[in-house]
């Protein structure tokens, strides 16, 4: 919420309020528009904001717990690297045994 919004709006205001006072429907519709417009973008502002707020914290989440991912990561490539070494070996032995 921008100061200028809210000077847009009240000029707006005065707009339509002259209009509807001297009878002129142009100049009420026109700063009825224009405050409406004004207001408006103060409401897009105000999503924005929260949208990047949102974006922010989902970044900082994930930068949080990477590290923690990261050596889960790790803790199942080497059980995986474990696995296929033991695998190989016994398959070694298998080999050897019917070499004998």
């Amino acid at each position: 919420m921008s100061v200028n919004d809210k000077i847009d709006q009240l000029k707006g205001a005065v707009k339509e309020e002259v209009g509807k006072l001297t009878g002129d429907k142009k100049t009420e519709h026109e700063g009825l528009a224009e405050k409406v417009t004004s207001k408006a973008k103060e409401v897009a502002e105000g999503v924005k904001d929260a949208v990047e707020g949102t974006v922010n914290g989902v970044k900082n989440i994930i930068n949080e717990n990477k590290d923690d991912v990261a050596e889960k990561v790790n803790t199942f490539a080497n059980n995986v690297k474990d696995a296929v070494e033991g695998t190989v070996d016994g398959i070694k032995n298998i080999v050897n045994k019917d070499k004998e």
